[in-house]
């Protein structure tokens, strides 16, 4: 009766509107169960329309509303882009309570302005304006309107990508709106959307999408993009146009040929330059070795630096600017090192790449999109993509998060879509020793040698190029569980320059280690247990994506006085657990008296369906309690 009645009041609100209220503050409350369902916020309305008014002008409305449900996604503060090709001609911001009621409105000293910075760019023409939107209390409801008018770059780039819901979120209505002039044709893809409305006159095309009442989908751990089960239109010009510079979208091979239009002519290298390139590979045995020279000249010489300045975004600085100044961004340095190969006979392509843990939108052969944020360079010829933009990785190794995606290659015929190669377990993981001594005062030598090899590396090699005091190197090992303290007596720290390996020695002294109780010594066998274990979700709804690939062995030699003997903790038969996404398997031996713990885990990419989830579950599960192994001494008996 209560929840009846307190619905009838909204209703009833929802139809007698006062000043300063808006219904859709309601319709959130309003809504059916399925739609307030697992969301922690609801899309009440979208409406987000763009018109391009010529190939290098456009107009950008949306008025976007979302009540809150909770506290659990919100942040005070709401905000919008623009570069120097933008200009914000409306942004208002309001929020209003349960009852519809306004309790902020933006005022002009409320909004500010400033440059943005992703804390990676040293020149960057994207500035951000943003607001506070205040809510002391949920349900909270927040109304935000925002027009641009966009020129150039900023015209160009910015034709819808449209998701309107996000997971834990529901929608009640969204609609995208585009707009075309006459002789101009728009390109899109529909992701769980139903097809577009067309609709033709005198003055050009307009397309309209719409979306209603969604409910919520649950965010899950280990889950796929939101952009693989949640609905999206990306859409793109045709044709565009800047700074003089025509291209296409209509495949990537066109777009392709654009990028190398806006980059040709930057790769002649001065004079000076070229003469010392012939001489740095002058002795080089072959092309490999040419490579390798080349790329650690670029090392030494340049540093990066990001700068994005309108179609600088996507165009190098010229090799000779990057020789002059000693840095560039990523595109200038690849162009750069292109044109070092070039000079001494060796083929080489730009590569436009996505870097992030995961693409929000992989590219695919059927959409053309810039939807890149990186470059690398590949030789064709040894089939290696260099990273340009590091001073520290081997010549060849691109890095764990650049591995395994879709990427466009920019060669003389356009562009290409490829693939960087995927992870290989037995290429990325460490071989690791550890030596266990326990003493007659209950104290343990400890000893241990680790190669790091492949991805496993990463981590490591950046520690060394960032943090170079061995104590500073030590504090941060220790706070991160890779050494037991900090106080050893020996470590070494070696970091291979020529292939992805690192590897690190240390030896001290454990007070710690022993837990004595009577005549018994309780001892924890492992010093570096692998014990992740996934969250349990017992009701999975979404399909289960696993990246991991390594190859873990371990060996731990444990040694014990003469006047103990092992109670319990032997294993007798090795322990072997077996999934889709690794083969775990421990055995423990005795040789002379000494104790051998050997393991190895090998993980392995997987994309399993919802109804699996529990078996993955299980099998990390049972990884994590067959790590933790104790041994239980006991002072010898004597007959």
């Amino acid at each position: 009766m209560i929840r009846c009645s307190l619905l009838f009041t909204l209703l009833l609100l929802a139809g007698t509107r006062v000043q300063g209220q808006v219904p859709e503050a309601l319709r959130a409350l309003a809504a059916p169960d399925s739609l307030r369902a697992n969301a922690n916020s609801v899309v009440v309305s979208y409406d987000y329309e763009y018109t391009a008014t010529s190939d290098r002008t456009a107009l950008l409305r949306y008025r976007h509303v979302v009540t809150l449900l909770n506290a659990k996604d919100y942040s005070e503060k709401v905000y919008d882009f623009y570069t120097d090709d933008t200009k914000i001609t409306t942004f208002e911001v309001a929020t209003y309570d349960a009852f519809g009621r306004e309790t902020f409105k933006a005022r002009k000293s409320d909004i500010t302005d400033r440059p943005h910075s992703d804390e990676t760019s040293f020149l960057d023409d994207r500035w951000v304006k943003y607001t506070k939107a205040p809510c002391s209390s949920f349900p909270c409801t927040i109304v935000m309107e925002v027009e641009k008018k966009l020129s150039d770059f900023a015209a160009t780039t910015g034709f819808p990508h449209w998701a309107p819901v996000d997971r834990d979120q529901s929608l009640i209505e969204a609609n995208l709106t585009v707009h075309m002039p006459t002789g101009s044709d728009l390109l899109y893809e529909e992701h769980l959307v139903e097809g577009a409305t067309i609709t033709s006159a005198g003055d050009g095309t307009t397309y309209h999408w719409k979306l209603e009442n969604l409910a919520a989908q649950s965010a899950e751990p280990l889950a796929p993009s939101p952009s693989e089960t949640l609905p999206y239109v990306r859409t793109e010009p045709a044709a565009f146009r800047i700074d003089g510079y025509a291209g296409s979208y209509r495949s990537w091979q066109d777009f392709g040929k654009f990028m190398a239009s806006i980059m040709a002519g930057r790769d002649e290298l001065p004079a000076p330059l070229a003469v010392e390139v012939r001489e740095t590979v002058a002795g080089a045995a072959n092309e490999r070795e040419k490579i390798d020279l080349l790329y650690h000249l670029l090392q030494e010489r340049c540093r990066y630096v990001s700068i994005q300045l309108g179609i600088g975004g996507w165009q190098p600085f010229s090799a000779a600017y990057v020789e002059e100044n000693r840095f560039g961004d990523c595109k200038a340095l690849s162009n750069y090192m292109g044109a070092m190969l070039r000079e001494v006979g060796i083929a080489s392509y730009p590569v436009l790449i996505r870097w992030d843990e995961e693409p929000y939108y992989s590219p695919h052969e059927s959409f053309a999109s810039s939807s890149f944020n990186h470059v690398v360079l590949y030789v064709p010829s040894q089939d290696m993509y260099l990273e340009c933009t590091s001073k520290y990785a081997p010549t060849g190794y691109l890095g764990e998060d650049k591995q395994d995606r879709n990427v466009l290659w920019i060669t003389p015929e356009g562009g290409k879509l490829s693939r960087t190669p995927a992870l290989i377990p037995s290429e990325h993981g460490h071989i690791r020793t550890v030596s266990l001594a326990l003493q007659d005062n209950d104290q343990v030598a400890f000893s241990q040698q680790a190669e790091y090899f492949g991805a496993a590396q990463e981590l490591f090699r950046s520690l060394g190029a960032h943090i170079g005091a061995r104590q500073d190197q030590l504090d941060w090992l220790h706070r991160n569980a890779f050494l037991p303290d900090v106080s050893g007596s020996e470590y070494r720290y070696a970091v291979a320059s020529d292939r992805p390996e690192v590897s690190i020695a240390y030896s001290t002294v454990l007070n710690n280690r022993v837990r004595k109780l009577g005549s018994r010594r309780f001892f924890s066998l492992n010093p570096n247990p692998i014990d992740w274990i996934p969250e349990r979700d017992d009701d999975r709804r979404l399909p289960v994506r696993y990246e991991s690939s390594r190859f873990y062995v371990d060996t731990v030699q444990v040694t014990y006085p003469a006047g103990l003997e092992i109670e319990s903790g032997l294993a007798g038969e090795p322990i072997e657990y077996t999934h889709a996404a690794g083969e775990y398997r421990a055995e423990m031996q005795v040789h002379d008296g000494d104790i051998y713990w050997i393991r190895t885990l090998k993980l392995k990419p997987v994309n399993l369906p919802a109804n699996e989830y529990q078996g993955f579950y299980q099998f990390f599960a049972d990884v994590a309690k067959a790590e933790h192994l104790q041994l239980v001494f006991r002072e010898r008996r004597t007959k």
